[in-house]
Order: C-alpha cells, then structure tokens, then sequence
C-alpha cells in the first residue's frame, strides 16, 4: 500500500485560511443584513398597500355616495304658478307689473264668483219625518 502524504499545516497557512473564511462569513452576515432589511422594507410596503387599498374603498364609497347626493340636489325646473303665467303674459302684451297685479286680482276675483254661482246652493238638513211648526 501507499502511504498518502500528510501536509502539515503551518501557521501562516492556517492564519490565511482563517482570514479568508473570516471574509466569506463577514460576505453571509452582509448578505443577510441586506435580506432581513428588504423583509422589513417589503412587509412595511405590504401593510402600506393594504392601508392604501382601505383607503381607496373608503374613498370610493364617498365617491358614491357624493355621487347620489348630487342625483338627488339636482334641481328640477320649476313650474311656474298660474299667478306667475298669469302676469308673465300680461308684461308681454304692454302692462306694467303693478297692472298685471291688478288684472290678477280681478280675474281671481270673477274666477271666484264664477265658482259660487256654480255651485248649487246646500240644502238644510231636517231631520225626515219631523216638520217645523
């Protein structure tokens, strides 16, 4: 059989391979400082993006609901009165407001009897059977 050959190891080769491992794990624990920075930076960024997507839903619900507020303050034309019409027509065909206003109050006024004489006068009720003596 042969005999191997057994190198001794010398104290300058085992100080250089002692520096240079010292190097490699000095290389891991920099690597590893820089890992566990991006898992904080990641995980802080994850719950800035979920606080982000509440705020975003909250926002849209004020959005909508803005929205149908808006929907239901949307005013609708307003119809005039008949006074207003009344007088409106009155100003174009030449008369001053304090006329129309007059003219108002007369037609109100015969539309008002009008009515009355429309009316058939009320019957008094007396009790059937019973007569006044």
């Amino acid at each position: 059989m042969a005999k191997k050959s057994v190198k001794t190891v010398t104290e300058p080769l085992l100080k250089r391979e002692i520096g240079r491992l010292e190097k490699s794990v000095i290389q891991a624990l920099r690597l590893l400082k820089g890992i566990d920075r991006e898992v904080k930076n990641t995980s802080k960024a994850t719950s800035k993006i979920t606080e982000m997507q509440k705020q975003l839903i909250e926002l849209r619900k004020q959005v909508a609901e803005s929205a149908k507020a808006q929907k239901k303050a949307a005013k609708k034309p307003r119809k005039l009165t008949e006074m207003n019409l009344f007088v409106k027509e009155q100003i174009k065909s030449g008369k001053s407001f304090a006329e129309a206003i007059q003219a108002w109050k007369d037609y109100k006024a015969t539309k008002q009897t009008q009515r009355a004489e429309a009316e058939p006068p009320e019957k008094s009720k007396e009790p059937s059977g019973e007569q006044a003596p």
